[in-house]
């Protein structure tokens, strides 16, 4: 390649040069990979590749360099292709491509890159000639080799099981057109079905499951007999399982193990064998004949195993708080912009059960900050806000929609609110929060509550956590509702706008405003809920001073004594709250 190429505006073209010239003076080229060499490589998209030769220990290693489009701003790969190592090697993929290290890319020059593959290639292939490491490796990643012999035409399997669980057991079993799902009974299958799509009639039967006393390697079973020995040997409990089994529906079998990495699953599934010579009535077929119809008139398929319950979906397995999250009840009083963002966070951060609170309908102006979109439109949003998160998280324990005030759900399940972990008010009007504070000091609970709202034009963000008795809303804000010490000052009295309809005032902030709020009110809502925060605090999000100056506020004394001196960026800050015992609230709360 003519190094007038090196002058390219073309930085793949540049940067293959230097590759090119680098094989060259250091390995040599053997040829130049043609366009169907390259195809191939049917789950990538190489653009350009060579063929090089490489004599290691003393033996001649052929090696295809390959880069795609995106080069050099993707890595170089390599393939081996001297001996067929998928599936009997680790860290090598179809047609030989190499798993290698993950570099920089493009930090390192394309000298450095290349010469670091080559070095990685044959670090990995020298490993490959030992079995203790292909034992260890094969083992350490099982699911991924697994998952590569799977049988494409199966549908993958979504799991809802408990992997702490590891006792041979029957489970449920769903299958679908687009996926099979499986998890420990029927109810809960049932309930996640239900809140995915809606319906209520679902056929599910039984399956089996088993976990392995180690995690299997290649080759693995590729027919009923072969399973069934592995499973005789290695799973302890298991066939016990599959006797109760029918044969008359498909034989879906998952298994567990334990690697470095943790648990993970895989799974097979039996067809149903014809019944040519046996009562097709006859259900409860003697295992040993089971046994027979499966391995002698059966196919098998190696299945894709997603783990989709709450463990893997809020944190794969590592969140530490989920145990109390998913046991948590949490009342989200007020679907509004601020409202409904908060619901949507606490259900994706893991929050087991919700109930959402708010009497309106979703209009067309709500959908540029609210959750909800414009599919919604006319809709209540407590309860159309509840069928999006069911659909959005089936395996979630209960959602709860409540088309009507807190007052209205108060009178009719005054349990909804004794009983919750935790109370989120994102009412946003303070007839609403007064009657609140004043309900939750004098019915002396000690549920918590977490408060959110928004300044005037969104300017500033509040999320403030208060538990009875020891300091209420009140205490921070007047006996109009509005803050004691307030982080901005406007002129003028009215700073909501209006609609050309009576009585439709707002106020104009967008969904970048709202969600500084929701991130403010979420995070000290879980905080609580995983019990890291347990004195009331008041914590304030505060927008740039520019931003603030182009709306026409500007800082109060009170927030200047909080920003930090010369800084005019937008910042977060914390402070205490304590009773003041002056407010209406406090003075009532200490006469009893």
């Amino acid at each position: 390649m003519p190094d007038s190429l090196l002058g390219s505006v073309s930085e793949f073209d540049s940067s293959k040069a230097i590759l090119w010239r680098w094989l060259n003076e250091h390995i040599h080229i053997k040829l130049n990979l043609n366009d169907a060499e390259l195809r191939s490589y049917k789950e990538r998209s190489f653009v350009s590749g060579w063929e090089i030769e490489i004599e290691d220990d003393g033996k001649r290693l052929r090696l295809h360099v390959l880069i795609d489009g995106q080069y050099p701003y993707s890595p170089i790969r390599i393939a081996y292709k001297s001996e067929d190592g998928y599936l009997k090697w680790p860290h090598i993929e179809p047609q030989g491509l190499l798993c290698l290290p993950s570099r920089p890319v493009p930090l390192v020059g394309v000298e450095e890159a290349i010469h670091r593959a080559i070095v990685d290639s044959l670090d990995l292939l020298r490993s490959c000639q030992n079995q203790e490491f292909i034992k260890r490796e094969l083992r350490r990643e099982f699911i991924s080799y697994w998952q590569r012999s799977a049988n494409k035409s199966s549908p993958p399997v979504r799991s809802l099981l408990n992997i702490e669980n590891r006792s041979s057991r029957m489970i449920a079993v769903w299958r679908g057109q687009e996926f099979t799902l499986v998890g420990e009974t029927r109810e809960q299958l049932e309930k996640w079905l239900s809140n995915r799509w809606g319906t209520k009639i679902f056929t599910i039967v039984a399956g089996g499951y088993g976990f392995l006393d180690h995690p299997p390697t290649p080759s693995y079973p590729d027919e009923p007999a072969t399973l069934f020995d592995l499973l005789n040997e290695h799973c302890s409990g298991v066939m016990k399982v599959i006797e109760r089994l029918p044969v008359s529906e498909p034989l879906v079998i998952i298994l567990g193990a334990e690697a470095e990495g943790g648990v993970g699953l895989i799974g097979a599934r039996i067809g149903v064998p014809k019944l040519d010579g046996f009562r097709k009535g006859k259900v409860n077929h003697p295992l040993a004949v089971k046994l027979a119809l499966w391995k002698m008139r059966c196919k098998m398929s190696r299945l894709e195993i997603l783990r989709c319950d709450a463990s893997w979906v809020h944190g794969r397995g590592k969140n530490p708080h989920l145990k109390v999250l998913l046991g948590a009840h949490v009342l989200v009083l007020g679907c509004g912009s601020l409202g409904s963002q908060v619901a949507s966070r606490l259900a994706q951060a893991g929050v087991g059960s919700l109930t959402l609170v708010d009497p309106d309908k979703l209009t067309a102006a709500n959908v540029g900050r609210h959750a909800l979109g414009g599919d919604s439109i006319g809709e209540l949003k407590a309860k159309a806000l509840e069928q999006v998160l069911r659909r959005r998280f089936p395996h979630i324990e209960n959602v709860l929609g409540a088309s009507c005030t807190w007052q209205e759900l108060y009178e009719r399940s005054p349990a909804t609110f004794t009983e919750a972990s935790l109370i989120v008010a994102c009412l946003g009007e303070w007839s609403a929060d007064g009657q609140l504070d004043e309900w939750h000091a004098n019915a002396q609970l000690k549920v918590p509550i977490v408060y959110g709202w928004l300044d005037e034009r969104g300017s500033a963000a509040h999320a403030l956590y208060l538990t009875n008795g020891r300091a209420f809303l009140s205490c921070v804000t007047g006996p109009d509702g509005r803050l004691r010490y307030p982080e901005t000052l406007w002129s003028g009295e009215v700073l909501l706008e209006a609609e050309p309809a009576c009585g439709t005032l707002f106020q104009p902030y967008g969904a970048v405003e709202v969600a500084f709020a929701e991130a403010l009110v979420s995070k000290l809502s879980l905080e609580v809920l995983a019990g890291y925060t347990l004195s009331p605090t008041h914590r304030v999000y505060a927008c740039s001073t520019a931003q603030l100056l182009e709306s026409g506020g500007e800082w109060s004394e009170h927030h200047i004594k909080h920003r930090p001196p010369g800084f005019d960026g937008a910042f977060e800050y914390e402070r205490p709250v304590v009773e003041c015992g002056v407010c209406r609230t406090c003075i009532a709360h200490f006469k009893l």
